[in-house]
C-alpha cells in the first residue's frame, strides 16, 4: 500500500460539515432523466397495458374504418399513429391508437383492428399485438435507462448525504491515500473528483468541494507516485479527501502544523517537495476513453448476443413461434431476414409461416418455392 506520513491525534474527531458532494449535474440529469421517463410511460405505457389485455381474449373485426393512420421509421424505431371507427353490438367506437416499435424492416404494414371481446371499448391494430414483446422490451429498455440513471443518481445522493451525516460525529481517523482524477474550477470553487482506488481495486468516483484559495493535500509516495491524502472515519466507509491546510478536521492548530511538518520532512527526505494540484484536463482524456470502451464493450456484447440468439432460433430452435425468436428475425435487415426464413422453412415448412417470414396470405412461406410447399 502507498505510504505517506500524516500523523495524527490518537482520539475522535469530526470532520468538516459535508465533505462529500452530490453527483456532477444531478439536478439537471435527474430532471431530464426523470422527465423522460415520465414522457415515455405516459405516451406508450396505458397503450401498452391495453394490448395485453387486448390480447388475453382478442376478436378481429371485418368492419371497420382507418380514419388517418401511417408510420415512420427513424433509426430502427417506428412509431405507428391510427384513427379508427367501429362498430360493436350497435354500439360506436372511435379510437386514437399509437404503437412504438424496433423493426430494422422497410415496407408497409396491413393491419387488422382487434377488440377485447369482453370489453370491446379496448382497441388495437393487429400489428400492435404482432410486436407487443418487441413493444414491451423496447419500453422496458428506455426505462431501465432513464429510470435507471434517475435512481443511480438518486442512490449517489442519499450516500453522499448519510456520509455527511456520519463524518459530522466524532470518530478514529485512519489515514488513507487516494487517487485524485480531476480538479476544476466550478462557480468560484474547487470541484475534485477521487477514486478510492489505491488500497484496494475500486471505480467508485467520490466528489468534494474545496472553497476558494483551499486544494487537496497530495504528497509523493515512496515510489514516487503522487497521492491524495484522506481519511477514512469509522462510522463511514467512504474517505474524506483533505485540504493542504487540515481545516477539515477538527483539530488544534499545533496539531494541524505538527502534522504537516512531518509531512513535508518526508517528502524532502524523498528529494520532494509537496505535489502540485493536478490540471483540470489531466485525466480527463483517459477518463472518456475508459467510459466509451466500456460502453462499446456492453454494445458489443449485446449485439454478440442478439446475433447469437437469433442463429440459434433460425438454426437450432425447437420451435418456430418462440416470440422473441420471431421478434429479432423480424426486425433482420431483409437479406439476413430471407436467410433465416430460409433456414426456418428447411425444418418447418409443413406449419404455417411465422410472422416475419409470412407471405401476402399472412399464413404461407415467404420463401417457399412456386413448385414447393404452401400452406393452407
Amino acid at each position: 500500500m502507498s505510504q505517506v506520513t500524516l500523523p495524527l491525534p490518537s482520539r475522535s474527531l469530526s470532520l468538516a460539515p459535508k465533505p462529500f458532494a452530490a453527483p456532477a449535474g444531478f439536478l439537471f440529469t435527474i430532471l431530464i432523466l426523470g422527465a423522460m421517463a415520465v414522457g415515455l410511460a405516459w405516451w406508450q405505457g396505458p397503450g401498452l397495458l391495453r394490448d395485453w389485455e387486448v390480447s388475453r381474449d382478442p376478436l378481429v373485426l371485418q368492419e371497420w374504418d382507418l380514419v388517418d393512420g401511417e408510420c415512420s421509421s427513424r433509426r430502427g424505431l417506428t412509431d405507428c399513429e391510427a384513427n379508427v371507427t367501429y362498430s360493436y353490438e350497435g354500439q360506436d367506437y372511435q379510437k386514437y391508437i399509437t404503437l412504438a416499435f424496433f423493426d430494422l424492416s422497410s415496407g408497409d404494414h396491413t393491419v387488422d383492428l382487434v377488440v377485447s371481446r369482453n370489453n370491446p371499448d379496448l382497441a388495437t391494430l393487429s400489428l400492435g399485438l404482432d410486436m407487443l414483446w418487441n413493444r414491451t422490451i423496447v419500453m422496458a429498455v428506455f426505462l431501465l435507462l432513464f429510470g435507471g440513471g434517475t435512481i443511480a443518481m438518486l442512490i449517489s445522493a442519499l450516500n453522499a448525504g448519510r456520509g455527511n451525516r456520519a463524518v459530522a460525529t466524532p470518530g478514529r481517523l485512519t489515514l488513507v491515500p487516494v487517487e485524485v482524477v480531476e480538479v476544476r474550477k466550478l462557480r468560484g470553487k474547487n470541484a475534485v473528483t477521487y477514486l478510492d482506488n489505491i488500497r484496494a481495486p475500486s471505480k467508485r468516483q467520490l466528489r468534494t468541494f474545496f472553497g476558494k484559495g483551499e486544494e487537496p493535500l497530495i504528497g509523493f509516495d515512496e515510489n514516487g507516485k503522487p497521492v491524495g491524502l484522506a481519511v477514512a472515519h469509522e462510522q463511514h466507509k467512504a474517505p474524506v479527501l483533505l485540504d493542504s491546510g487540515l481545516q477539515r478536521i477538527d483539530m488544534t492548530e499545533s496539531e494541524r502544523q505538527a502534522a504537516l511538518a512531518a509531512f513535508d520532512a518526508e517528502q524532502q527526505q524523498r528529494g520532494m517537495a509537496r505535489a502540485a494540484n493536478p490540471q483540470a484536463q489531466a485525466k480527463r482524456g483517459p477518463n472518456i476513453l475508459r467510459g466509451l470502451a466500456a460502453g462499446l464493450g456492453v454494445i458489443v456484447l449485446a449485439v454478440v448476443g442478439f446475433f447469437g440468439f437469433w442463429l440459434y432460433y433460425v438454426t437450432t430452435a425447437p420451435d418456430a413461434f418462440d416470440s422473441i425468436g420471431i421478434e429479432i428475425n423480424n426486425i433482420m435487415p431483409e437479406p439476413l431476414n430471407t436467410w433465416g426464413c430460409e433456414q426456418l422453412y428447411k425444418r418447418f415448412g409443413d406449419d404455417r409461416a411465422p410472422y416475419g417470414c409470412v407471405a401476402d396470405d399472412y399464413r404461407s412461406w415467404k420463401v417457399a418455392q412456386p413448385e414447393g410447399k404452401v400452406k393452407s
